[in-house]
């Protein structure tokens, strides 16, 4: 246990502006009380009989109480300087002061001469990251003297491994957007044509997966949907992505075939299936062909005002029987027609119906820019919420 202090890093310090990038990354600060912290500092106060219990977050020259149990209310943000927090950042384990009156290092404190009038209190180090810097205390104050035995440490501390852990949690979540960001297809230049995309997970991670690249002068365009939604759809949507890159200039039927024999057993061992369309545009022709597998979530929109609806007859990739060949189909882009492929949660915008897919064709025939389309589908999601995964992409021809 360590009772003493050195003086806390200065806000400018690199340590300090470290601290609070990583506070930052943890994406907890904003947003108000959330219950996963609540109920640890809830136990903290119920256990110790203390007068309040508080989970802090060091900023720069700030202190963020993100969850406090205590009848006196403090912050939300206090200078750091003036907290026992503050000045304790730069000790490794706990620190107990029995009675901060009596230790001149926290008796000029304003919450020890002034309301609460603190006289006890006891802190352990919130850590976060593979360096494990300190970016907060979990800690237990109170107007009379007192003191923890070793096992009161002992349990103060394990509560602290359980903030830490929720702390990391958000920045694993953090972490993970990043990854899945990464994820996106990179931005292409097709003369005579313009492609846009976008996928909405309905948690955290989309089992949606939408790809588009050049190989030659051909782009190659996937629009895919793995079964389910959560952490389990967006791993088996990754893993297709990553067999789908690795055959960046083959023919559609001979992709989805070597998809069918790599990925079947994923999916297979995790009771799922994932439906697909992908395709091979020939800019020079408009010449698009393509294989479907079970997804049949293409609306094709033609410059005269017509519009059709592509079907599949094949079944989804980890349905498809072993040694049978799949369909494989073509179509023309002529100048000013354009294509829709959408996830599933696109029909949940309206009636869950193929219907859904001309009202999408309508909003794009009011609003034929890709950006101000894509926006308008978010609009549209957000009033109606999908309940699932939400993927949408456009390929117009000029």
């Amino acid at each position: 246990m360590h009772q003493g202090t050195s003086p806390t890093s200065a806000g400018s310090s690199p340590e300090a502006v470290r601290r609070a990038a990583l506070v930052a990354a943890l994406d907890v600060v904003e947003g108000g009380p959330e219950e996963r912290f609540e109920r640890i500092t809830r136990i903290a106060r119920e256990a110790f009989g203390v007068s309040g219990s508080f989970l802090n977050l060091a900023g720069t020259d700030r202190l963020t109480i993100k969850s406090q149990q205590s009848d006196d209310v403090f912050g939300p943000t206090i200078p750091l300087q003036d907290t026992f927090c503050g000045r304790t950042l730069d000790q490794l384990g706990p620190v107990v002061v029995p009675d901060a009156r009596a230790d001149e290092r926290y008796s000029d404190m304003p919450m020890v001469v002034e309301d609460p009038n603190v006289r006890f209190y006891a802190g352990v180090p919130l850590r976060v990251g593979e360096d494990h810097v300190k970016v907060g205390t979990l800690c237990l104050i109170d107007p009379q003297p007192r003191t923890l035995d070793p096992d009161d440490l002992a349990l103060l501390e394990e509560l602290g491994v359980w903030a830490e852990r929720e702390l990391a949690a958000g920045a694993d979540e953090d972490r993970l957007r990043r990854v899945l960001a990464g994820l996106q297809p990179v931005p292409v230049t097709v003369p005579g044509y313009r492609i846009g995309g976008m996928s909405v997970p309905y948690g955290l991670v989309s089992g949606d997966l939408h790809e588009w690249h050049l190989a030659g002068d051909a782009l190659h365009l996937t629009v895919a949907d793995v079964m389910g939604k959560g952490m389990a759809a967006g791993l088996l949507a990754a893993t297709i992505r990553g067999a789908l890159l690795a055959r960046p200039d083959e023919e559609p039927d001979r992709v989805v075939a070597a998809l069918d024999e790599q990925v079947a057993p994923d999916l297979a061992r995790a009771e799922s299936f994932a439906t697909m369309f992908h395709g091979q545009l020939d800019p020079a022709t408009g010449r698009l062909d393509f294989v479907d597998a079970g997804h049949g979530l293409v609306l094709q929109l033609r410059a005269d005002g017509t519009e059709r609806t592509l079907l599949s007859s094949d079944l989804p990739i980890g349905l498809h029987p072993a040694g049978f060949d799949r369909s494989s189909g073509s179509l023309v882009l002529e100048r000013g027609d354009v294509l829709v492929l959408v996830s599933d949660g696109a029909l949940e915008l309206w009636d869950s119906t193929l219907t859904s897919l001309s009202r999408l064709g309508a909003l794009w025939r009011e609003e034929p820019d890709i950006d101000a389309f894509l926006a308008r589908v978010r609009a549209r999601a957000h009033e109606h919420d999908p309940g699932d995964d939400l993927t949408v992409v456009v390929l117009a021809r000029d």
